[in-house]
């Protein structure tokens, strides 16, 4: 094998382990209540020993769609500053609204997609509803914090960055104890690559109307 040739090996190989360190220094994160079940939908906030950053603003709407007679996705995490489109594929109509204090709203009884996007510039929790139908339930995460994810079905979410580097984390479920608003925060990860965190649940309890779920939002 000439040198040449194993200079453009040993290139490509060191190139190749190069690509490859950030999944190496990937984190797997698994979220489950206290029968240990796994916590779908749950948010994650990250606060890193990493240079402080803002989240990145989006240019165009995000999407919280009504399909089924349901908010599809059913939580939807939002950079401050951002807009989102309501759009209502469904063959009837919906009326979407929320009484939260991060942002309340109305948009009237609809078909297809209100005029305009609603902007979301408070940090905070936003429940969304139906006052025509009841069973419609949705939730807004808005955040100014770039290392907020959602588990998926596993309860899992994987983060780009190594446990060492993380300070805190918080973590938000719509089923939480407490009121809609609250979160629990953990520390002390060490150096492990797979961390698995205990949030307590609660059943939703039965409601007459959206009040008795937004009134915890205020």
């Amino acid at each position: 094998m000439s040198m040449s040739l194993k200079i453009i090996i040993n290139g490509l190989t060191s190139l190749a382990l190069l690509f490859c360190l950030p999944l190496l220094a990937q984190t797997t994160l698994t979220i489950h209540n206290q029968h240990n079940q796994a916590l779908k939908n749950a948010v994650i906030e990250i606060q890193t020993q990493i240079a402080a950053k803002t989240a990145v603003v989006t240019t165009e709407p995000l999407i919280m769609d009504q399909v089924n007679k349901s908010f599809v996705p059913e939580v939807l995490i939002v950079p401050q500053h951002s807009a989102v489109a309501f759009p209502n594929s469904d063959d009837i109509r919906h009326h979407v609204y929320s009484f939260s204090s991060t942002k309340t709203f109305e948009l009237k009884l609809y078909a297809n997609k209100p005029k305009d996007p609603i902007l979301f510039d408070q940090h905070g929790i936003v429940v969304l509803g139906c006052n025509i139908h009841d069973a419609m339930v949705g939730y807004i995460y808005v955040t100014n914090n770039p290392y907020t994810y959602l588990t998926d079905e596993k309860g899992q979410v994987q983060l780009p960055i190594p446990a060492t580097e993380i300070e805190k984390i918080d973590v938000w479920h719509a089923n939480t104890t407490g009121d809609i608003n609250s979160r629990q925060s953990f520390s002390s990860f060490a150096t492990k690559t797979e961390l698995k965190l205990q949030l307590p649940t609660q059943q939703p309890k039965q409601r007459d109307s959206f009040e008795d779920v937004f009134h915890h939002a205020q």
